[in-house]
């Protein structure tokens, strides 16, 4: 799977190379290449430190995409119990892989800042549910196996690593409960 990830970032990383549709071919003249050597200084990222910031980038858009799926409905509409334990189950999923940020609290706060006052009505709303969700099927998943059938969540919980997931639960509900527990 790494290795797959690795060759799918080198590829996203040479796309940058390729020259840019409709870009003027002619020759730079002597002041034009002056002027772009100072504009621009020379980028020294070393292909290791290229592929560590396109890692950090994808781990960051899987967060993302994972915490949209906490304000993507309203947790006292039709269907909200099963909203929330999908995702509190992609929450977990997501947080029992190997994409989550080295600074998952700093993560969650930035992308939380991020949000629009109204959907931050709806994760603060939202949010208690889905946190006490995930620790549940943290804690038994075969207790949460029928909520979970019924939501349609097909991960088998039991097959996983959960040990770190409830401290990582518990660093993000840090930021996003703002201190109440």
């Amino acid at each position: 799977m790494r290795k797959i990830l690795g060759w799918i970032l080198c590829g996203v990383l040479l796309a940058g190379c390729a020259p840019v549709p409709g870009a003027d071919s002619a020759p730079a003249t002597a002041q034009t290449a002056a002027t772009a050597e100072t504009a621009a200084p020379a980028v020294t990222a070393t292909p290791e430190e290229a592929l560590s910031t396109a890692l950090g980038a994808v781990k960051t858009r899987r967060l993302t995409v994972v915490l949209n799926g906490c304000i993507a409905y309203e947790v006292d509409s039709a269907g909200g119990s099963l909203k929330t334990a999908i995702a509190a189950a992609d929450l977990v999923v997501y947080l029992a892989g190997d994409f989550v940020p080295d600074d998952l609290p700093g993560e969650t706060a930035a992308w939380h800042d991020g949000l629009e006052a109204e959907d931050q009505a709806t994760m603060d709303a939202n949010w208690p549910k889905v946190y006490t969700c995930a620790r549940d099927i943290c804690e038994d998943p075969a207790a949460q196996q029928g909520l979970l059938d019924d939501a349609g969540v097909t991960a088998d919980f039991g097959a996983m690593d959960l040990a770190g997931v409830p401290e990582q639960l518990d660093a993000m509900n840090e930021v996003l409960a703002h201190g109440e527990t």
